[in-house]
């Protein structure tokens, strides 16, 4: 065999582990021989029983061995649940400031808070890879690329666990959607399994092998995560864990073979676990599984501090103005100025009157819905920010325009008639999900606005049918909203104005309803015929609720007044997104796309400043003069996006996932690659994710991966690359100058092309930095490219191939600057 080509998984993992970031001067998460000896002598201490009770988190039952308890807290953009502590900005927002230092900076600040609260095992970060603009969660990854999600997962997890808290690593591996999320079987190849979707925890785990994982919901090529011996080999032999795994809350359905397979603790907490005791000794599995599992427990726990550094009485307020400085920084290293036509940003003297219009005040989201959503606190709005930032010297309006990503008011008995005329409207019950058969009831409902079962009798699944008329009473743009637990359509006049599914109305742990919204154009006095269809067939297990909300008064010609009599309109648009939800379309959700064109057309300077949770369609783009990407900024987003528009700080942050120009665009947009058939979604794509797809694919984005502007501009000059046999990397040097006229923030991206035989991606992210300079300041920046990040997995291992590669710099995926090429082999 040639060395020099196929890399073992003992060789793979030993030249990740020389990578392990620095903090401090020290390297952190590798464990010495005194933390293992310190969990061998104590693992030789217990008794079958109290290792069992130590996988089936049942810490009262070891206290007398001096075993700490873990106490754990959701944390990937602060604490959730808690009051007195620093909302950052989530996950892919973090992605979004490509900064290793920074993300490292706010892992530190959020393991601090764990501690003061009382936590030493923080539930984050997340690193799943993005493979569809459909998912509600992918906010909560640090976006499409592995290397990018994997380096700063690594930054993240460093500084945690230098808090004396655990970190725990999700969702290993392939969790992408949340259509169908606990039992969906994900036909994934090993290619892009190893690749795309455990890269990212290879590169955690190089800089802390003692944290935990946790292990996804889906099933992974037949067999669910949790219980799946492949996937646990590949962590912890094929990438060098040491620490312990976790399942994900109700994932798998069966713990016992979960232990069997790999798992190490059984669940998040007592309350998680449903392993009966005695149920993993007397044979249920492998004494030495039983052993392995306790041991990694032990070791994590020593090598995080755990045992020498209890947590403290948990402090009312842990949140320091040091914190919140730092989740401001956080949000202007991630803004992203996507467009900005004719200069119109930053904001000048020359804007005398501002119109700030859509959600811009307290509703303002700052998180997403689910386990990462963090209480911001006393907080400052944007719109405050901008009136305290604008002064005298601005004048500053306010006009809603829009409400937003949020359920309207229900649709009164009085607009409503059945089709006898009566008020309300002709409901038609029936057994099972399509509405097929006798109906089992019909009879006039008042309206539609429900949580608990509406008709007597009715089985496990049904489904109802409501149909009549509705007077408006006012004419120009209607909005619609359902807010569905289940499947719901709404047709007006035979047309669909309102469809989809949610398996909840609001995930419990978060503040948001997760609504569907439509519009349609009516006329007061006119009735238009009303079917509504329900079923609860796709709801959480014994629940159900449907809501039918409007909203007859448009907002938008009042914001549309405001605008043309300003200089300048910033307009605020948002989409809730969140755990156990998924978006079924592009497009931002009820009136927005009408209100900015409205907006636009009154003034031509006008703003946009997209606060969701990914990319979103633009059909406006041409029609207004910036875009900025907020996300959703935790408690500084006020603040920074104020910074940002007025030009006291430089848009520093960039795309980490592709904007696609419409819904046909990137991977997963068939029913069997999303959300799948018959249970299984098959991800045909391969390696092909993110911008990989849209440059094999040969698709034009919107807005390209790495993508994001500056008030400032920047050459990247000569480029040299160099192929350091001895040392097995690559290295590259490039001088970048600020060319513009005010300092500013560039993030040098550097993108390689394999030799066709590796049969790779047209380009892949191999590096990148971020840096800040003066105006007219020049540096030259050196690049360190280990070979495995220029490996392919082939046949069961990772290979080298030999041949020509080619590197790249680039301020984005698409936009290349200098390329150079080097023979290796």
């Amino acid at each position: 065999m040639n060395r020099r080509r196929f890399l073992s998984a003992a060789t793979f993992t030993a030249l990740a582990a020389a990578m392990v970031p620095v903090m401090g001067g020290q390297a952190v998460g590798v464990t010495d021989s005194a933390t293992q000896d310190r969990a061998d002598a104590l693992l030789a201490r217990m008794t079958a029983t109290e290792k069992e009770a130590l996988v089936r988190c049942d810490f009262a039952a070891v206290a007398h061995l001096g075993i700490p308890a873990l106490t754990m807290v959701d944390g990937s953009a602060g604490l959730r649940g808690e009051k007195g502590v620093t909302a950052f900005p989530v996950p892919v927002a973090q992605a979004a400031t490509f900064d290793e230092d920074l993300v490292g900076r706010v892992g530190e600040a959020i393991g601090a808070e764990g501690r003061g609260k009382g936590y030493n095992n923080v539930l984050g970060p997340t690193v799943d890879v993005t493979r569809t603009w459909h998912s509600g969660r992918q906010s909560e990854g640090m976006g499409e690329d592995p290397l990018l999600a994997g380096r700063l997962g690594a930054a993240a997890t460093v500084g945690l666990q230098s808090r004396q808290v655990v970190a725990t690593v999700k969702h290993f591996a392939a969790y992408t959607q949340e259509t169908n999320r606990f039992f969906t079987d994900t036909r994934v190849s090993d290619r892009a399994l190893h690749e795309i979707y455990e890269a990212p925890f290879r590169h955690v785990v190089a800089a802390a092998p003692t944290t935990s994982v946790m292990m996804a919901y889906p099933k992974v090529n037949g067999v669910f995560a949790t219980q799946n011996p492949a996937l646990f080999n590949d962590l912890k032999t094929g990438l060098g864990f040491q620490g312990y795994t976790v399942p994900d809350f109700w994932a798998g359905d069966d713990q016992v073979a979960a232990a069997r397979a790999g798992m190490d603790l059984a669940g998040l907490g007592t309350g998680a676990v449903t392993v009966p005791e005695g149920g993993l000794t007397g044979g249920a599995i492998p004494a030495a599984r039983l052993d392995d599992a306790a041991r990694r427990i032990l070791v994590t726990m020593f090598a995080n501090g755990l045992f020498d550094s209890p947590v403290p009485v948990p402090a009312a307020d842990v949140s320091t103005q040091a914190h919140r400085d730092l989740a401001h920084e956080a949000v202007i290293s991630s803004t992203v100025l996507l467009a900005n036509r004719s200069s119109a940003l930053p904001l000048t003297a020359s804007v005398r009157s501002l119109a700030v219009i859509g959600p811009a005040g307290t509703d303002a989201l700052t998180g997403v819905g689910g386990s990462s959503y963090v209480d911001p606190g006393t907080w400052t709005t944007p719109l405050q920010s901008i009136r305290d930032r604008a002064g005298s010297t601005v004048t500053v309006t306010h006009a809603q325009g829009t409400k937003g990503d949020l359920p309207l008011t229900t649709v009164p008995t009085t607009v409503l008639r059945d089709n006898a005329g009566a008020a309300g409207l002709t409901a038609a019950y029936f057994a099972g999900a399509d509405l097929s058969g006798t109906p089992l009831l019909t009879r006039t409902d008042a309206g539609v606005d429900f949580t608990t079962t509406p008709a007597p009798n009715l089985p496990a699944v049904w489904s109802v049918k409501w149909t009549g008329t509705l007077l408006p009473t006012t004419t120009g743009l209607h909005r619609f909203s359902l807010l569905p637990a289940g499947t719901a359509t709404l047709k007006i006049n035979g047309a669909t104005v309102v469809s989809g599914t949610r398996q909840m109305r609001r995930f419990f742990l978060g503040p948001f309803d997760y609504p569907l919204q439509g519009t349609t154009r009516l006329t007061a006095g006119r009735p238009v015929s009303v079917e509504l269809t329900y079923t609860n067939a796709p709801a959480e297990t014994g629940t159900c609720g449907l809501t039918l909300g409007w909203q007859p008064d448009s907002l938008i010609p009042a914001a549309a007044t405001a605008a043309r009599a300003a200089d300048a309109a910033v307009v605020f648009v948002n989409r809730v997104a969140g755990e156990a939800m998924d978006h079924a379309q592009l497009d931002l959700p009820g009136d927005q796309n009408q209100l900015i064109s409205a907006v636009a057309a009154a003034n031509p300077r006008t703003i946009v400043v997209l606060n969701t949770d990914g990319p979103v369609a633009t059909p406006w783009l041409n029609e207004v003069e910036a875009v900025i990407q907020l996300w959703y900024g935790g408690r500084g987003m006020g603040t920074a996006l104020t910074a940002v528009l007025f030009g006291d700080s430089d848009p520093s942050g960039r795309l980490p996932v592709t904007f696609p120009t419409d819904a046909s665009q990137g991977p997963g947009t068939t029913g069997a690659t999303y959300p799948g058939t018959n249970g299984t979604v098959t991800y045909d794509e391969g390696i092909s994710v993110g911008y990989r797809y849209y440059d094999a694919a040969g698709q034009q984005p919107r807005f390209a991966f790495g993508h994001g502007l500056s008030y400032t501009s920047f050459a990247h000059g000569s480029l040299e690359v160099a192929y350091d046999r001895a040392n097995r990397h690559v290295s590259l040097s490039v001088s970048v100058t600020n060319t513009g006229p005010r300092k500013g923030t560039e993030v040098v991206q550097i993108y390689a092309t394999l030799p066709g035989a590796a049969a790779a991606e047209p380009r892949r992210l191999v590096a990148f930095r971020k840096l800040t300079l003066d105006a007219a300041g020049s540096r030259r920046l050196t690049f360190t490219i280990p070979q495995e990040d220029l490996s392919s997995w082939q046949s069961s291992g990772w290979t080298l191939g030999p041949g020509l590669y080619t590197f790249a710099t680039a301020s984005s995926s698409r936009h290349l600057t200098a390329q150079r090429s080097v023979t290796i082999g």
